[in-house]
C-alpha cells in the first residue's frame, strides 16, 4: 500500500509565499485591501453556516457527533480552521473546520 506523507515545513513555507506576495498585492492597489475587509463579514456567515447545516443534517438523520463535539452551533469560532482561513484571505480560496459524522449511527 502506498504511505504518503510529507514534511510540515514545506505547507508552512507555501503558506509564507503566499502572504508575502498577497501582501504585496495589497499595498500597491487599495481597492483589493477594501474589498478583503467587505468581504470578511459574508465569508464568515456562509462558512458557519455551511458547517452548521452539515451538523444539523448529520443530526436530523440520527447522528450526535456533532452536538457532542459542540459543532452544531452558528458560532463561527466553532466552525474556523486557523490554516484554512489564513488560506482563504491570502490565497483567495480556504476552508472550515470539517464536522465529523459517524456513517453508523445514520438512519
Amino acid at each position: 500500500m502506498f504511505n504518503f506523507s510529507f514534511d510540515k515545513k514545506i505547507l508552512y513555507i507555501v503558506i509564507a509565499i503566499l502572504v508575502f506576495a498577497s501582501l504585496a498585492q495589497y499595498l500597491t492597489n487599495p481597492g483589493l485591501l477594501f474589498i478583503l475587509l467587505a468581504s470578511i463579514p459574508g465569508v464568515l456567515v456562509a462558512i458557519t453556516f455551511h458547517e452548521f447545516a452539515h451538523g444539523l443534517a448529520a443530526y436530523k438523520l440520527g447522528d450526535n457527533t456533532a452536538k457532542n463535539e459542540g459543532r452544531l452551533s452558528l458560532n463561527p469560532f466553532a466552525h474556523l480552521d486557523p490554516i484554512g482561513t489564513l488560506m482563504l484571505v491570502f490565497a483567495g480560496f480556504g476552508w472550515g473546520k470539517p464536522v465529523h459524522v459517524n456513517p453508523r449511527k445514520l438512519y
